[in-house]
Order: structure tokens, then C-alpha cells, then sequence
């Protein structure tokens, strides 16, 4: 996918917001903070790792002072943060938030709160740039949450959640509902809301084909893959043999036809044929013995 190897630093806050379409800041105050949300940092990314502790060499004397003035009682003014959904990024305070989870094992920390509201278009032609995987997966997520205010399809409520693992999915989705809401039965879909139209889609389309991708196996030759990506891909490839061949081919000879071609080759699937047969007899001996 273009992303370069996963680095143990932080979430740099600069990284994700070139991404967001808007963003405004809205004072929350003063109040603890979960230390296990904060995730990354505005500016200083690179000098800690993932878990909030001084890159090797980067152990400086505000730190050794911080440390020490924290282990004394001393108390001292609350870090400041940007939290963007349930996670935060330490604008000022980095030391003295790795002291708090490194030194004194503290489940909170004092910090003066800045909640990002952001805007986030989704759409499946959008361009993001991030250079780690970390901050895609965290892209991702904020896709999620837009998605669900969208369409009010929250996945802590749903049978089978929609889950994905590619950026710009959740765009495949939402305007997969949009075309479902206008064609379906003769326009009078699009009367409604797109909350009862993301329902309807859900229960009529997903849902159907997702329980027939983990019923059959499906997802066992797509590793760390989820049966939502499975639905996206085999719609796509579904829409491309449709229009081949110049009528609708239906999701199950599409959901075959793609498995065949796409799945991740195993050893046997690679054997000739007449190697096949002989292994597939040895193996049946070998069960009725």
C-alpha cells in the first residue's frame, strides 16, 4: 500500500489533521484524562515512543527535573491537550505525562482540554497522505465515526460490525447506500431518510452476504482481512463482470469467481493437477484406514 515500516513513536497530531477537510477547536477545561488515550503529540512525535517513554538518548535534564519535582508532590500546572474522539494528542506536557505513566503509574493526569471537531468527507475517490501505519489505521477510524453519524449504522450495536481495513472503504459504503436509497423499489427509497436507507441496505444486502463469506470460509484465503472488505471487493469485481457481460451476475458466481482468482495462493492450489488427484487420494486412504 505504499506505507513505510511501522516506527515506534507516537501519533503525530500534524500528520492526521492535513487529512481532515475542517477542524475547530472547542475549549473543554480542565479535567483528567485517561494517561492510556494519550496516543501521540503535536510537534515532539519523534522523542517518545508509542508508549509515551523518551526515545533512547533523549533523556534531558527538563526531564530528569520534571521527574523529580513529580516524585517530590510538587504539583504543577495540568499538561494541555487536543483530544480527537476518545483519544489525545499532548500539545504541552510531554514530560510530565512520561513521568505520571512511566514513574508514578497513574491512570489519569490533570490537563487543560481542547476537543477537535472535525469534518471529514467520504467519499471512495478521496486523497489522504500518512507515512506510518499507524496514523492510517487511526485515519480509518475517523472515517468510522463519520460514517455512523451518518448513517447511524454504529457498529457496537450491530449483529455483524462493519469493520475494514483499507482507507476510504467507509466511502465504498456510504455510496454504495446512496445508490441503493435511489434504485431501490423504483425511486421510493429516496423519499426516505438516509438513516432508514442505511438500515434497510444493512439488513438487506450486507447482512445476507456477509453471513454467506464467514458460513463458507471465505475470508481463510484473505489473511488479516475482515468479511466487510470481502463484501466491498466482491461488489466492485460484481459490477465489473455485470457490466462485461451486460446484465447482472449476482453476488454468488461473482463471490466464486472472485475467490478463485484473488485468494492468497496455498502450496496445494499451486500442485499440476494429476499431483492433486494423487494427494487427494492418499489423503482419503488415509481417513478410511
Amino acid at each position: 500500500m505504499g506505507m513505510s515500516e511501522e516506527k515506534d513513536t507516537l501519533l503525530d497530531f500534524a500528520s492526521i489533521e492535513k487529512n481532515l477537510d475542517s477542524v475547530v477547536r472547542v475549549s473543554r477545561g480542565v479535567r483528567p484524562i485517561p494517561v492510556d488515550k494519550i496516543v501521540g503529540s503535536l510537534g515532539r512525535y519523534q522523542e517518545f515512543t508509542e508508549n509515551f517513554l523518551p526515545q533512547a538518548g533523549l533523556v534531558r535534564e527538563k526531564y530528569e527535573s520534571v521527574k523529580a519535582a513529580m516524585l517530590s508532590g510538587k504539583i504543577l500546572p495540568p499538561i494541555k491537550v487536543y483530544q480527537l474522539m476518545d483519544n489525545f494528542f499532548v500539545v504541552d506536557g510531554h514530560n510530565r505525562v512520561t513521568v505520571a505513566k512511566a514513574e508514578l503509574k497513574a491512570v489519569d493526569i490533570d490537563a487543560e482540554v481542547l476537543e477537535v471537531e472535525f469534518g471529514l468527507n467520504l467519499s471512495p475517490e478521496k486523497k489522504y497522505a500518512c507515512d506510518t501505519e499507524a496514523a492510517r489505521r487511526f485515519l480509518i477510524k475517523l472515517e468510522e465515526r463519520v460514517f455512523e453519524r451518518e448513517t447511524r449504522l454504529g457498529n457496537a450495536i450491530l449483529v455483524h460490525p462493519l469493520k475494514v481495513t483499507e482507507l476510504t472503504s467507509y466511502g465504498k459504503l456510504f455510496e454504495e447506500i446512496a445508490h441503493f436509497r435511489r434504485g431501490y423499489g423504483h425511486g421510493e427509497l429516496a423519499k426516505k431518510n438516509l438513516v432508514f436507507a442505511g438500515l434497510l441496505w444493512y439488513e438487506s444486502r450486507f447482512l445476507p452476504a456477509a453471513r454467506i463469506i464467514l458460513e463458507q470460509g471465505v475470508l481463510e484465503g484473505f489473511p488479516d482481512r475482515t468479511y466487510t472488505d470481502l463484501y466491498i471487493w466482491i461488489q466492485q469485481h460484481k459490477y465489473y463482470l455485470s457490466q462485461k457481460a451486460g446484465f447482472d451476475v449476482g453476488f454468488d458466481f461473482t463471490r466464486e469467481d472472485f475467490v478463485r482468482k484473488f485468494r492468497k495462493a496455498k502450496f496445494y492450489d499451486l500442485l499440476p493437477g494429476l499431483v492433486q488427484g494423487i494427494v487427494g487420494f492418499i489423503k482419503q486412504q488415509r481417513t478410511t484406514t
